[in-house]
């Protein structure tokens, strides 16, 4: 599994924020996870099945720069009528939707990607009514920087198996490489109906 893991400082907070969430609905799945920002899970394989794909992305990921994030208070994800996630969510702006972007196209992401940081996940509705009403008065705004990509493993047939760390790759570049917009076709519209959009879904 591919994440990106904050500072110590942002991680002990997330796990007090935890404790605080067991002690309003009791023990939960996700209880002692460590904090980190979920980027990519790869499929189950052997280590050696996997370098030839690691040494690749190492060299493109060594291309991206650190990034600077910005926690902003607690959202949470909805999960039909049943059952919610509740994490600390990363404010998002230009800069930052522009290096989610760069880093997704590095590890091949088609998916909608919504970075954040878990503190409890997917956890009953009744559970989280007992929480939001807490967590959402919490004014926490703190920046932190994510200077290299966490690839994680775990034995695959082990139901409790810890994730452990496999590779840490570091952002290397000093600056953002952002693409030059494609240059405008020489040739006119086939119709006088024809439109382009300059629409792009970030994720």
């Amino acid at each position: 599994m591919m994440v990106l893991s904050p500072p110590d400082t942002i991680g002990g907070l997330i796990a007090k924020y935890k404790a605080d969430t067991a002690k309003m609905i009791g023990a939960y799945e996700s209880q002692y996870s460590k904090a980190h920002i979920t980027i990519k899970p790869m499929p189950r394989r052997k280590p050696y099945m996997a370098e030839p794909e690691i040494r690749g992305l190492k060299n493109n990921l060594q291309l991206l720069p650190p990034v600077s994030l910005t926690i902003d208070g607690f959202d949470f994800f909805t999960h039909g009528d049943e059952y919610r996630t509740l994490y600390a969510k990363i404010r998002s702006t230009g800069q930052t939707n522009q290096w989610f972007k760069s880093l997704k196209k590095v590890l091949n992401i088609k998916d909608y990607l919504v970075p954040h940081i878990t503190i409890a996940r997917n956890i009953h509705v009744g559970a989280h009514n007992k929480l939001w009403p807490h967590f959402k008065k919490i004014n926490w705004v703190e920046d932190f920087e994510i200077a290299q990509l966490t690839i994680l493993h775990r034995q695959a047939f082990e139901t409790f198996a810890p994730w452990e760390i496999y590779l840490e790759i570091p952002f290397e570049a000093r600056h953002l490489m952002i693409e030059a917009p494609s240059k405008p076709s020489l040739l006119k519209p086939l119709n006088g109906n024809y439109s382009a959009s300059g629409q792009i879904s970030l994720f």
